[in-house]
């Protein structure tokens, strides 16, 4: 059976058409990707993505910890900036890219995507248990006792203020949110929980996302249609992200590929050690963004030509609402590929022309 968040009846409610996702039945779309997607480009939508895991990693030398098995240093850095890294095998390959919160002095969680939210909690797990302050650290999975909604779009911040402000009356929500700077997060301990608001998202568009407690969840979505803002689903998320040149685990990044081929070096700190270092050498591929003369529509997997030598793969693919043209990221052979500008992609056994462009696509 699969799992559900706790919007699930809202979604239905407002006909969402349901799709499995990650083992999640999650909504795709409600009135459709184009329609969505505009929406938040042009002025704001809502994401459920409590499917998103929530990882906590607590304790003297936590921050020391997630500096070693982290691509980033994180420990040193500023508590109110939200930190994007990559969680790394010993051969270099990504068991997952993910976000750092810093909740308190040694308090961490990381906001892990749905899919490994397991296996990024086995490896971290298995890691500690080599680890010498194994005994000061400890790592919980949080995931069900959040919700995660994502408001985005310009002028996002005025509807998130009114529909948080009357579910945490007593918080000084207006004053903190209103003065956070993009990449920046707050949080507000609840008991033995917490609400996070950081400014951020998965969209290329200003906006905010917001951790809560479960049971919290279902008000602020609700508060949020009477602010008028228009739920969105997966489809549109997806497109909205590759429009906004940002990579997706399994796709840009895998167990098979790297950081660095997938052109995110800015974001792996080589000058010192961290697990999976020693083994991200010169790399033999990379991530080149693709767009296309017509509108054809580039899928994952689809063959990358050159001068009919074949020299890699579409890693994603789809078709631009904003643009109205096929937008695609490749990994394709890096000498192979030296100094070209356009490329051909086959599809359904007719080759395509695609320019090499630089992101974001909007």
């Amino acid at each position: 059976m699969m799992k559900r968040t706790i919007l699930y009846d809202e979604h239905l409610a407002l006909k969402a058409k349901m799709v499995d996702f990650a083992g999640w039945e999650m909504p795709v779309q409600y009135t459709g990707i184009k329609d969505e997607t505009a929406a938040v480009r042009e002025a704001q939508g809502m994401f459920d993505v409590s499917h998103m895991g929530e990882i906590r990693v607590a304790g003297t030398g936590a921050g020391e910890f997630l500096d070693y098995v982290l691509s980033r240093k994180i420990s040193l850095k500023n508590p109110e900036l939200t930190n994007y890294a990559f969680l790394c095998y010993e051969d270099g390959g990504v068991v997952d890219d993910l976000m750092v919160y810093q909740l308190d002095t040694e308090d961490y969680w990381l906001v892990v995507n749905a899919a490994n939210t397991d296996k990024d909690f086995a490896h971290l797990q298995e890691i500690l248990t080599k680890y010498e302050q194994q005994n000061e650290i400890s790592i919980s999975n949080e995931t069900d006792n959040y919700g995660l909604i994502a408001i985005q779009g310009t002028g996002s911040l005025i509807p998130t203020l009114n529909a948080l402000t009357p579910i945490y009356p007593a918080l000084n929500i207006s004053e903190k949110i209103g003065n956070l700077k993009r990449f920046r997060q707050v949080s507000f301990p609840l008991n033995d929980k917490h609400l996070v608001v950081s400014r951020t998202g998965y969209t290329g568009e200003d906006g905010y996302e917001v951790y809560l407690p479960a049971d919290d969840t279902t008000k602020l979505w609700r508060n949020l249609l009477k602010e008028n803002i228009k739920p969105c689903g997966l489809g549109a998320r997806d497109a909205l992200r590759l429009e906004a040149g940002l990579p997706l685990y399994g796709h840009e990044l895998s167990s098979q590929i790297n950081p660095l081929e997938a052109g995110l070096g800015k974001f792996v700190e080589l000058d010192r050690d961290f697990v999976g270092k020693a083994m991200m050498g010169k790399q033999q591929r990379k991530s080149i963004a693709l767009i296309s003369e017509d509108k054809s529509i580039p899928r994952d997997g689809y063959q990358v030509f050159f001068q009919d030598q074949e020299i890699g793969y579409i890693t994603s693919g789809s078709f631009s609402p904003t643009l109205n043209k096929g937008i695609a990221f490749a990994l394709v052979t890096a000498d192979l590929a030296e100094g070209i500008t356009e490329v051909e992609v086959a599809i359904r056994r007719k080759k395509h022309t695609y320019k090499i462009t630089t992101t974001p696509f909007v």
